[in-house]
């Protein structure tokens, strides 16, 4: 191979000015050591070269190598067979150099450019030397070691979490099962003994009517064997008249055997009457149990569950993950219209009640009737005239609700089921305003004066509650409650008073357990619970929806003015849809409001 300008073949070991000349100068036959060696024209240049190097227009920007790092011959050749990666960039250039400054790999032709100008640029042959034993490459093999360890430990994890998944699922199925099977079993027996009792109720009733029945067959052929004798002795008179004598007394006897036979006739009938706290939970989303949904770090519960297989998920601590509405924003949603053709006022919504299956119940106070709207596809689906208008509204088991009619002095049983359609009718002694339902007991609210009365299906007062431990009223107007029986608390009854801008919290037995007051709380109206301990509230004097926390006492609100939030009257809130109704005054009765949470 010919040799390149500027430099001498190889004669031994020596410094770089042994071998190599300034390029340019050679070409002018002159022999001068290089100072400098340009790593993008690829010549070797003396001091007097390199400062002309560095002033040219073409050439001042090229990076300069000094004695110490130049290379000691130019060997293209040879050189480039240990470079086998090109440059992104510059497509037929072999990479060469590193920029520490910019942790950059670089070709010849990216050390022309103007970012790199003031950098010191190492060559990657000479880097390369102690690039393998030093820290660098080792922090990346530790660091790859590290990542191989972590995603086998997470493998790993993986694994175990579809096991134990696959045996939880077994062990879930096994304990539904089971509570399956010990109730088919309960109901069974139940089933059991109510056919026995029926059974003896039946013997019992059919053996005294088969006793009733000899003893009137007795007396009867007993009459026609005396009206026999009496009719053969009509041929002498004084055989009749003897046998007539004494007949009567026969007679007496009849009649008093027949009058005994009435006495024991009262049978006692039985009628079979379904159990209430069964009804109930035929009526619920949630008979025989739920499965909820465990939200953890899968590494944190895997290694949890395997480090501790003692412990198992306990259902009570799911419980206490309700969301905090006083934290929650609404955004609003389409109304929802409500008027019916045939109504001749505007709709005085005081009432709501939602149904299973995103349907609403709503009193129109103005219409005199119950309405039943599909907030699905928001449309009026039925509706039932009433004998007077109504008031209060709750739900009971078995698709069926109670509406008060405060002015006839009545409570309206109707059937949800499908249509809304009339039932029975129980009358009470006094306006009825606010009504719920707890353990197949109804308890309304009256006026004049205020009282809470806790009464039976047929209208019978079981108990009633009108003044406070001082005897002071306890109530003034009373026109709106509701009743709450959660799984962790027992039963509860929440009054709200508009005029002493007061809710009140009262036991199943009607004892005052609590009350509350806030500036923020005026005239309050409707009321809806929400899980344990936080009740949905229409402040109707303050044009407004808050959310009381029962505990604290707490009240924080929800919407206002600025959301049309005027005058409501009742609210309802669907955790599974996560929506809100709310009523208005009447000049805005004809929609339901909705609103959705954010």
């Amino acid at each position: 191979m010919d040799a390149v300008s500027g430099k001498m073949a190889p004669m031994g070991t020596g410094s770089v000015s042994d071998h190599t000349f300034c390029q340019p100068c050679a070409n002018d036959d002159k022999t001068i050591p290089p100072d400098v060696f340009c790593t993008v024209c690829k010549e070797f240049l003396c001091s007097n070269c390199a400062r002309v190097h560095r002033n040219m227009k073409f050439t001042k920007s090229h990076p300069l190598q000094d004695k110490s790092t130049m290379p000691s011959s130019l060997q293209p050749e040879s050189e480039n067979k240990h470079f086998t990666e090109t440059c992104q960039r510059h497509a037929e250039e072999f990479i060469k150099y590193f920029c520490p400054n910019h942790e950059t790999l670089l070709c010849g032709d990216c050390l022309a450019e103007k970012e790199h100008s003031s950098c010191t640029i190492e060559r990657i042959s000479q880097v390369a030397k102690r690039y393998k034993e030093g820290p660098k490459y080792n922090g990346l093999k530790a660091g790859l070691v590290q990542v191989v360890n972590d995603i086998g430990n997470l493998s790993d994890n993986i694994q175990a979490s579809m096991k134990y998944i696959d045996e939880e699922s077994f062990t879930n199925i096994n304990a539904l099962r089971k509570f399956r099977n010990d109730i088919n079993q309960y109901l069974d027996k139940r089933e059991q003994e109510l056919l026995e009792e029926i059974e003896q109720k039946k013997q019992k009733s059919q053996s005294l009517l088969s006793e009733l029945k000899s003893n009137c067959q007795d007396i009867q052929a007993a009459t026609e064997k005396l009206k026999a004798e009496l009719q053969a002795k009509e041929v002498n008179s004084n055989q009749l008249f003897i046998s007539g004598t004494r007949a009567i007394k026969e007679l007496v006897g009849f009649q008093s055997a027949l009058k005994d036979i009435r006495g024991k006739n009262s049978v006692s009938y039985f009628k079979f009457t379904r159990d209430p706290t069964t009804e109930q939970l035929l009526a619920s989303c949630t008979a025989i149990g739920r499965v909820d949904q465990v939200a953890s770090d899968l590494a944190d519960q895997v290694a949890s569950d395997l480090a501790d297989q003692q412990t198992k998920p306990q259902v009570s601590a799911l419980n206490q993950s309700r969301a905090d509405l006083s934290q929650s924003q609404f955004s609003k949603l389409p109304d929802v219209p409500v008027k019916a053709s045939s109504d001749t006022c505007n709709c005085f919504l005081f009432c709501v009640a939602l149904l299973p299956g995103d349907s609403l119940l709503l009193s129109d106070y103005n219409n005199r009737s119950l309405k039943l709207v599909d907030t699905t596809n928001n449309k009026l689906v039925s509706q039932v005239n009433l004998p007077g208008a109504p008031w209060g509204l709750c739900l009971l088991p078995g698709d069926r609700a109670a509406v008060t009619l405060p002015w006839e002095k009545k409570i309206q049983f109707v059937s949800t089921q499908e249509n809304v359609t009339l039932q029975d009718v129980v009358k009470l002694n006094g306006q009825c305003w606010g009504i719920g339902f707890c353990d197949d007991h109804l308890i309304v609210s009256f006026d004049n004066p205020g009282k809470i009365m806790l009464i039976d299906m047929k209208g019978k007062v079981k108990k009633s509650v009108d003044k406070d431990s001082s005897g002071e009223p306890l109530f003034q107007n009373p026109l709106i409650l509701t009743v709450t029986r959660e799984s962790q608390t027992p039963p509860a009854i929440y009054v709200s008073d508009s005029a002493t801008n007061t809710i009140t919290k009262l036991s199943i037995s009607l004892e005052v357990l609590q009350s509350y007051q806030d500036p923020i709380l005026r005239s309050p109206c409707g009321l809806a619970v929400i899980g344990d301990n936080q009740l949905l509230v229409c402040g109707w004097g303050r044009d407004n929806i808050l959310v009381l926390d029962t505990l604290t006492g707490k009240i924080t609100q929800l919407l206002g003015k600025e959301e049309g939030i005027e005058r409501p009257y009742s609210v309802a809130y669907c955790s599974l849809r996560k929506m809100m109704f709310v009523t208005c005054r009447p000049e805005l009765g004809n929609f339901v409001k909705v609103f959705n949470l954010v």
